[in-house]
């Protein structure tokens, strides 16, 4: 991220190997002059402007009536569709064995085949489909070993994509600048006893308006609940200070941060500190950095129940009813239709249903 401000003028360019993105203050003009400066030092720079422009495979949508910004990605998709040769949906990304291995099924004989078809989904799912993370990331691990039944729960992931190809929106819809985060984590969900952290890191809004993902599978075995969700909670905070000192740094400075998270054990753990962990030392030098961060105000935990609770769901497959309300509360769309903000879990798996 390059920054530059001359009066009161503000110029970012956001860059990804060959793309950028601009943003700007108030005043066109100095847009055109960041442009032609771009265009003198480097000869061939491609310009697009407007309301809806193609950004590093995606499709980026300005809706500014109704103050949101919607994100899709149809050609990747189309991409993954063709070269998965699917032609059916699924109403969910995995079931719930796509984190267990079976060491009865017989090893591919194209590795190299697979690990092209993977990260196919993993790029989608780094951008606008985050509720595919964890089974595409656990299906990572698999690389040079997949078996047949892994390639079976990376074509489940492709139907889903192909299931939804049409309506499928990641939306942005802020309703102020004020940033939310939740995280959680899934307890010796892999198959070599790691647990898998998930979070989200966004702004308040009435919808959704999420702009980080965290779903990744933990790099330490955990020895308890607890400290599988301070691992999380570790993680998450990584993404608050980086995105506290972006907003500050573009004129938006971040009060105390609320944190979402479903385990009285963990917030316990971090509002006593280390006096408690006489018989957990190893956790304090790594993850106790967040207690600073509580103590001087930056960012406060705040209990939410596991069904409410929107990092769940990048922690392990989910399906039914609370896949699809908690994926509204992910990316503020649903593939069985729109829901109301204020349904509970009960409500949308009867809708589903």
């Amino acid at each position: 991220m390059f920054m530059k401000k001359e009066g009161g003028n503000v110029a970012c360019c956001a860059t990804t190997v060959d793309d950028c993105l601009f943003v700007t203050s108030n005043d066109e003009t100095w847009i055109q002059k960041q442009i032609k400066f771009l265009k003198a030092k480097y000869e061939d720079v491609t310009v697009e402007i407007g309301d809806e422009i193609g950004l590093i495979g995606m499709q980026v949508k300005m809706d500014r009536i109704d103050k949101k910004v919607i994100l899709t990605q149809p050609k990747n998709v189309d991409r993954i569709i063709a070269a998965f040769g699917v032609d059916k949906g699924a109403p969910t990304p995995a079931l719930a064995n796509v984190m267990g291995d079976d060491d009865t099924s017989p090893l591919l004989q194209n590795q190299k085949q697979f690990m092209s078809l993977n990260s196919m989904l993993m790029f989608i799912g780094q951008r606008t489909y985050p509720e595919i993370r964890p089974a595409v990331i656990k299906l990572s691990t698999k690389y040079n070993k997949a078996t047949e039944l892994d390639l079976c729960k990376a074509t489940r992931v492709a139907q889903y994509v192909y299931g939804c190809k049409e309506t499928h929106q990641l939306i942005l819809a802020p309703k102020s600048l004020k940033m939310v985060c939740s995280a959680d984590a899934s307890y010796a969900e892999h198959a070599d006893g790691k647990s898998h952290s998930g979070g989200t890191v966004g702004f308040e809004s009435d919808t959704c308006c999420n702009f980080a993902y965290i779903s990744c599978k933990q790099p330490v075995v955990a020895k308890s609940v607890g400290e599988a969700e301070l691992i999380a909670q570790n993680r998450v905070g990584d993404y608050v200070e980086w995105a506290r000192e972006m907003l500050l740094e573009f004129g938006y400075p971040q009060e105390t941060v609320p944190m979402y998270v479903d385990s009285q054990c963990a917030m316990q753990m971090l509002k006593q500190g280390t006096g408690s962990f006489k018989r957990a030392k190893h956790i304090k030098v790594r993850f106790f950095w967040m207690k600073e961060l509580l103590d001087n105000g930056s960012l406060k935990l705040i209990y939410m129940p596991t069904d409410e609770l929107v990092a769940d769901i990048l922690t392990k497959p989910l399906t039914g009813g609370k896949f699809q309300y908690l994926l509204y509360k992910l990316i503020g769309w649903n593939n069985s239709k729109l829901l109301n903000c204020g349904d509970t879990m009960e409500q949308v798996a009867e809708e589903v249903c």
